[in-house]
């Protein structure tokens, strides 16, 4: 059934989950029934493999979440009165904390799922000069719609431009939780996007630093 959908969410199979794990037992012991060595083996590595995953990843919740990280480092570094550009379709930064109030800057959402057009090339040219920061809260927006070259080449080209620094914004602050054992850390930058943008999403902000016209904007983008 979700693998008919468009779009199939790792999290729409949490229902399947404990039948694949009565499944996954099964075979288990099935092998042990007919090789008793190699199934207490592969038994061993599942269960070991399982708890050590498991420790891994529950280190993520022993460190603050990269939200509340970086809504910290934005009080304490960022100007009040500073024009931030968050992206729709995702939190925005920074949230609440304490005596903290976000009020204190003056917040705008960047239309990025918005058609890639004329007019969009427009909008990015005229918004993005008065912008003092870009605050993009995790990867959902960009872990796809970079590689999307056919459907969003604007977009593409916005994101790279942007990661690369020719917008004349630099990256001055990244905040990760990855899981990690034993001082390995798994990145899982590469997972489906709601396996991590919702609970330890890698939170980025970048500077104006050139402050680039519209014109020197569009050329760029176009």
């Amino acid at each position: 059934y979700v693998g008919s959908w468009h779009t199939k969410f790792i999290r729409y199979m949490m229902p399947v989950i404990p039948y694949f794990i009565i499944a996954g037992s099964v075979f288990l012991i099935s092998i042990k029934e007919k090789y008793n060595k190699l199934g207490n083996i592969l038994i061993t590595i599942v269960v070991l493999g399982t708890n050590l995953w498991a420790v891994a990843f529950f280190n993520i919740y022993t460190l603050p979440q990269t939200r509340v990280s970086a809504s910290v480092w934005i009080y304490n570094h960022i100007p009040a009165g500073s024009h931030i550009f968050t992206e729709h379709w995702d939190d925005g930064l920074p949230i609440g904390i304490g005596a903290y109030n976000p009020t204190i800057y003056t917040s705008q959402a960047l239309t990025i799922y918005d058609t890639d057009n004329a007019a969009k090339l427009e909008y990015y040219a005229q918004t993005l000069p008065q912008a003092d920061y870009i605050i993009i809260n995790s990867r959902r927006l960009y872990g796809t719609l970079i590689h999307l070259t056919d459907m969003y080449p604007l977009t593409s080209r916005y994101y790279t431009n942007l990661f690369s620094g020719k917008l004349g914004f630099k990256e001055v602050a990244t905040f990760t939780s990855y899981p990690s054992l034993l001082g390995i850390t798994i990145n899982d930058d590469a997972s489906e996007e709601t396996f991590q943008v919702y609970d330890h999403p890698k939170v980025r902000i970048f500077r104006n630093e050139k402050h680039l016209t519209s014109e020197d904007i569009k050329k760029i983008l176009q």
